[in-house]
């Protein structure tokens, strides 16, 4: 099918405009950049909590910011979606609550030095926050013992929870002894949410947290980055060999291009920056250099069978040539995108995705045209100056 026949556009010499256009783009994006101190990394690189919950009822902002303040996470972030009683909550990482420590008080005397298991109230404050395999610490005066929980039996007539534990506790324990945990954000803001408010509580098995470390953020930064740059150098490699080098550079600068003036866009928006974005640009990558290779193919045939017609001419018939493929191939594309952008909520990691990859397709096809084939123009030109 051909949307676009015997076009005759003169692109090529707009190759200025189309430079400044880009230029303008791109410093717009470096002075937001700047403004808000670098990419707005998400949890997935500056480490920290999200948590996808559905509650039993609508749920207000306010409801849940109460009930976060009262753990010291008022500050956390709070998106709605009142069409599924949903909510999505994020909050970065912060050392001083980074964990949380719960103290929780022995029934009785536990016995000797050899024993290896003890009893807590069922009604102990935190207590349903203990689960098996947790590692703990066993507190007595100045003792401290670190040892595992392999089994948990209530005792419902008692009002008790036997623990058993898989090491012996090696020091006879006395009745004032406390078992000490660890609970991390996500564990802590999970609780807080199944134990819900006034007339609302988060429906248990819909609570999705998700944890990241500071260190793993700042692991996962380098390996974006770096995931991003091979996969530009390896291309670098292939469209040399395929075609030449003058041809590589002019896909790099498109590709570059791309990737900046998107990252910039979400600097610009204030979106957040994690694994399924950095997936997007490497997605707009893919994108944007087959759009360039079928028009550098094309300009390579026409090179060939025009052989003796101006360089120009040849760029810009070949570019005429491949428009209508170019046009419906990136409306197909984007409107399957648009559809994903639509009807995927606000909060959710995949509306990024679809925003990135429309940005993607509009500025990678752009670019094939306004940024990769001039300089492959320009550079043909300065070799037959030199050589003149």
């Amino acid at each position: 099918m051909q949307l676009l026949r015997d076009t005759k556009f003169d692109f090529i010499n707009k190759y200025r405009s189309g430079f400044t256009f880009s230029v303008i783009l791109i410093l717009i994006g470096i002075v937001f950049l700047v403004i808000h101190g670098g990419p707005n990394f998400g949890i997935d690189f500056r480490g920290g909590v999200k948590i996808e919950a559905i509650f039993s009822k609508s749920v207000t902002d306010a409801e849940l910011r109460t009930k976060l303040s009262e753990l010291g996470y008022g500050d956390a972030k709070i998106q709605l979606d009142p069409n599924e009683n949903k909510a999505f909550i994020s909050m970065g990482h912060r050392p001083e609550f980074q964990k949380q420590t719960i103290n929780i008080p022995i029934q009785g005397d536990p016995g000797d030095a050899t024993a290896n298991a003890l009893s807590v109230s069922s009604t102990a404050e935190k207590i349903h926050l203990l689960s098996v395999n947790d590692t703990v610490q066993l507190i007595d005066g100045d003792e401290r013992l670190v040892n595992e929980i392999t089994d948990l039996e209530p005792d419902t007539e008692a009002g008790i929870i036997n623990i058993t534990f898989a090491n012996a506790f090696e020091t006879d324990l006395s009745e004032n002894a406390t078992i000490q945990i660890q609970a991390s954000i996500g564990r802590i803001l999970t609780d807080a949410l199944l134990e819900g408010g006034e007339g609302w509580t988060a429906i248990s098995d819909s609570v999705n947290v998700n944890e990241v470390g500071p260190s793993v953020g700042k692991d996962l930064i380098w390996d974006a980055l770096w995931s991003v740059l091979a996969s530009i150098a390896i291309l670098l490699v292939y469209i040399s060999w395929r075609f030449e080098f003058r041809f590589a550079i002019g896909a790099i600068a498109a590709l570059v291009h791309d990737v900046l003036i998107t990252l910039g866009l979400f600097a610009v928006l204030s979106k957040e920056i994690n694994l399924p974005t950095v997936a997007a640009f490497l997605t707009i990558i893919g994108y944007s250099l087959n759009d360039t290779i079928v028009v550098f193919d094309r300009i390579r045939e026409n090179g060939i069978a025009l052989r003796g017609t101006e360089y120009l001419d040849v760029v810009n018939r070949s570019i005429n040539q491949s428009l209508s493929r170019t046009v419906i191939t990136s409306i197909t594309t984007l409107f399957v995108v648009i559809v994903i952008f639509v009807l995927s909520s606000a909060g959710e990691e995949i509306n990024t995705f679809a925003l990135a990859l429309i940005v993607g397709v509009l500025i990678g096809t752009y670019s094939s045209i306004f940024i990769a084939s001039p300089i492959l123009y320009l550079w043909q030109r300065r070799e037959h100056n030199q050589e003149a």
